[in-house]
């Protein structure tokens, strides 16, 4: 048991770095600034991403179902996952900067007052991006997500090296 995690450990390690490597060096800044909300850009991007797994994964000699299998949860959790709905998820629920949940204020010019109106979590996300705590969040926890997704990769890599021990 102890050598299996270890295994997967050691795998998941790798991929990981291929992760980083291909999700960063193979992306230019003006595909990553409009991806979110322009699909084909985005699967694009997501066909390179997956792409760069292939050659290691081609060590393990999976089946035809193996390979669809992983190559889909690569593609289809990357492309989920750079809308950043997930992470806009994260912060309406769950880290609620006050950015998305208090009420904005604004002095009308017509009669001087101020006028308090619903919060706008869409409009507050964009703020709180826009902070360095925000920024430095919106990563982590976008990254957390891409490599939650590469687990069940590692542990079908290391069914098929445990198979050979």
């Amino acid at each position: 048991m102890l050598l299996e995690i270890a295994l997967m450990g050691g795998l998941l390690s790798i991929l990981v770095f291929i992760h980083f490597f291909v999700d960063w060096i193979f992306q230019s800044h003006a595909e990553a600034m409009v991806k979110h909300n322009n699909p084909k850009i985005r699967a694009k991007h997501c066909l390179i991403y997956t792409i760069g797994f292939v050659p290691f994964m081609a060590l393990f000699h999976f089946s035809w179902l193996e390979w669809l299998l992983a190559l889909n949860i690569l593609f289809w959790s990357h492309f989920c996952e750079d809308t950043y709905i997930p992470v806009y998820l994260w912060a309406k629920y769950i880290r609620r900067p006050p950015e998305m949940c208090a009420p904005a204020k604004t002095v009308s010019s017509i009669d001087g007052y101020i006028h308090i109106s619903a919060p706008d979590p869409k409009k507050g996300f964009v703020e709180f991006i826009g902070t360095p705590m925000g920024k430095i969040l919106m990563i982590a926890i976008d990254q957390i997500i891409h490599i939650c997704f590469l687990i069940p990769i590692a542990w079908m890599l290391m069914l098929h090296l445990a198979d050979d021990m």
